[in-house]
């Protein structure tokens, strides 16, 4: 509970101060398949779904969601659905284009993407295994809200 409640601090400091924050001089050297662990859903106020769903992941074999890896220390390829090649998706994300964690004490990275539907923030800690991506709906519609995805990686 207490990782899911900083990652989601996390993000929302990194809405407003994300300007603010120097990116970090290089990435730790690592590969990690992440596995979902659970989403959040909650509606913006005064929509007529006011409460939060928690949806965890099924009990069947978990599959690998995302595969992170870190090349030359200063990129960060995501793929997406790596073992379903139907779905799977991948871009990098340079070093430079990334918010380290404010206080600076930990190895956490954030960035934030634009897209068609609103704003997609997403956050990596290198030290719990812990990434997550929070999806911020744009336009108010049924089911418009704010979605929060975390998964562990190993």
């Amino acid at each position: 509970m207490k990782s899911s409640a900083f990652t989601f601090l996390f993000t929302a400091v990194m809405i407003s101060n994300a300007s603010a924050q120097p990116s970090p001089s290089s990435l730790p050297d690592i590969t990690l398949d992440c596995y979902q662990s659970f989403v959040s859903k909650v509606a913006f106020p005064g929509d007529s779904f006011n409460d939060i769903a928690i949806d965890g992941d099924n009990f069947d074999t978990p599959h690998i969601r995302y595969k992170l890896q870190v090349i030359d220390k200063a990129v960060l390829k995501i793929i997406e659905d790596p073992t379903r090649p139907a779905l799977r998706k991948e871009h990098g994300k340079h070093v430079s284009e990334m918010t380290r964690d404010f206080t600076n004490k930990h190895q956490i990275v954030g960035w934030r993407e634009e897209t068609s539907a609103g704003l997609r923030l997403f956050t990596l800690n290198f030290e719990d295994g812990l990434f997550s991506i929070a999806d911020v709906s744009r336009a108010k519609s049924t089911g418009s809200g704010v979605t929060l995805r975390v998964m562990k990686c190993r």
